[in-house]
């Protein structure tokens, strides 16, 4: 029998698909805050995913996607990073600190796991804080820092680290003020000055180095782990970047900081949407012969073989805003650039094919939002897939959902994201009449049916769609076995558009190890096997 993917063979990414399998997988978004283990202090740590890794052999699962990890300072969105190399030291687990003294530390940190319980719906992001006090004491007391290993990865990193190193000391300097607002001649990289202030903070800086340096080891042994087990890694590299961060700072002449990028209005916003990330000057990025683009994914490709390239549609053309316009404006007066819609297939299908030939991860597209014609097509042409969320994968001219067997086969397919309410939040709450009606034809005949049924055959149903990925938040899971208590609406990841503390802290209910002895986890890889995904 013909193998329906076979097309995806004569793509550029050929070799990045013969490596993955031309068949159908299945994979879970474990958000690392919203994950935790008996281990973990305050928040998930980077060696938990090892634990979600047995649990994914023990469902069938095989894709397993974390949402960005990238330092993002004090403010805690990770889609807002201050650097896209540097990794957030809140998730370096203390207990698995290597070449440093450990005898006699195991009170320190059961004292932080003591103050920061993990049994909360929400994670306290004054976690971050109280790490970085006791790992610069370890750091100072306890750390071999003539390691040799230690001296080749900031060799080898010179190319970000230094300048990521200098600037988040001179952020602490500055009582985290962006460096927009620095004194001028650190705010325009004054040879002398950033000189003389790196000569009289060497040891802090010497210690975000060794930060660096011990996130890169217990990422890098997840990897080798999941490689171990068959399951692949599949990371989240947002290409739109913090105006505050280091590569802002450093790399100045790849960003255009006179504008914003955002999204103009819609049905689902009436001003539109304006994000605060620079613009990328991409003839300045070409020029350089892709250099930055190469190194980001060259240094992610030690920790993941897949990876998401959020708002892809911004590659072929973004909304830009001037940024002298109100805030109150959002993303009104915006334009596209380039403005010419006859640029935007070749503009986008040039720095994708770029990416492509610059890594030897799998890209996979955001592609949702008000998407040009273009878009899908390049995407096709190269083997990237994109996404099919279930309530937005219909004919939009009579507004039936598609069967699964009429999915884009070159896509993710999943029930909700990080930025929508869950399935079931949506179902109770948001869905019209008629969207009901339509769907439970495709689920049951008829419609009267328990939640927890029409959980589990929904689940079935997106599993059995001719996507190639079928990819779920962990929370769609749970619903299936009522551990998650309450409103649905409580179980939201993000609310985006909005600065609000619950955004990006919501926890698991249960720890890693309660969840790999769950008597659902039979049930999931029965609807995995059932639908070829396994």
């Amino acid at each position: 029998m013909k193998n329906i993917y076979n097309f995806l063979l004569k793509t550029p990414l050929k070799n990045q698909w013969q490596k993955i399998g031309l068949k159908k997988r299945a994979g879970v978004i474990f958000p690392l805050f919203s994950i935790f283990s008996k281990k973990s202090l305050g928040i998930g740590e980077i060696p938990d995913l090892k634990l979600a890794i047995d649990w994914y052999q023990k469902t069938g699962n095989s894709i397993l996607q974390i949402l960005p990890i990238n330092d993002t300072g004090f403010n805690f969105s990770p889609y807002g990073p201050q650097s896209t190399f540097a990794l957030d030291p809140v998730y370096l687990s203390l207990r698995d600190l290597i070449e440093i003294e450990k005898e006699n530390l195991e009170n320190e940190l059961k004292m932080l796991s003591k103050k920061f319980p993990t049994n909360k719906l929400r994670v306290d992001w004054k976690i971050k804080g109280e790490k970085l006090k006791i790992l610069w004491k370890i750091f100072l007391e306890r750390a071999n820092l003539k390691s040799k290993e230690f001296e080749n990865f900031i060799e080898e990193n010179d190319y970000w680290l230094s300048d990521y190193c200098l600037y988040r000391i001179l952020k602490e300097n500055f009582k985290e003020r962006s460096w927009g607002n620095w004194p001028e001649v650190f705010k325009n990289r004054n040879k002398k000055a950033l000189q003389k202030f790196g000569k009289s903070h060497q040891r802090k800086i010497k210690f975000q180095k060794w930060l660096q340096w011990q996130l890169f080891k217990q990422l890098k042994k997840v990897k080798i782990y999941a490689n171990e087990k068959g399951i692949f890694l599949k990371g989240d590299l947002p290409w739109l970047i913090s105006r505050d961060s280091s590569d802002c700072w450093t790399k100045r002449e790849y960003f255009d900081l006179n504008f914003s990028a955002g999204a103009p209005p819609d049905a689902f916003s009436k001003k539109g949407q304006r994000w605060g990330m620079p613009l990328l000057n991409w003839e300045k990025i070409f020029e350089d012969k892709f250099a930055y683009f190469k190194k980001k994914l060259k240094y992610a490709q030690n920790f993941y073989h897949l990876f998401r390239i959020d708002h892809v549609v911004g590659i072929f053309r973004i909304w830009k805003i001037p940024i002298s316009e109100p805030l109150k404006n959002k993303g009104k007066n915006g334009f596209f650039d380039p403005e010419d819609e006859n640029l935007w297939e070749r503009k986008g299908e040039k720095i994708l094919l770029e990416i492509i030939k610059s890594s030897k991860m799998l890209p996979c597209a955001e592609d949702l939002g008000t998407i040009p014609k273009c878009c899908p097509k390049v995407l096709r042409k190269l083997g990237i897939p994109g996404v099919s969320v279930q309530r937005w994968t219909k004919n939009w001219e009579t507004g039936e959902f598609k069967k699964p067997k009429d999915y884009n086969l070159l896509s993710v397919a999943t029930l909700s994201t990080h930025d929508t309410s869950n399935w079931l939040n949506w179902w109770e709450n948001e869905a019209k009449k008629e969207e009901k009606e339509n769907l439970l034809k495709i689920i049951f005949e008829g419609n009267k049916i328990k939640k927890e049924k029409l959980i589990f055959k929904n689940l079935e149903i997106i599993n059995r769609s001719s996507s190639i990925f079928c990819v779920l938040l962990i929370f769609e899971w749970l619903f299936l076995g009522n551990f998650l208590k309450g409103k649905p609406s409580s179980w939201r990841i993000n609310l985006p558009g909005k600065i609000l503390k619950r955004n990006f802290s919501l926890r698991l209910p249960i720890s890693l190890e309660e969840l790999l002895n769950l008597p659902i986890n039979k049930e999931i890889r029965k609807i995995l096997e059932k639908t070829g995904r396994i």
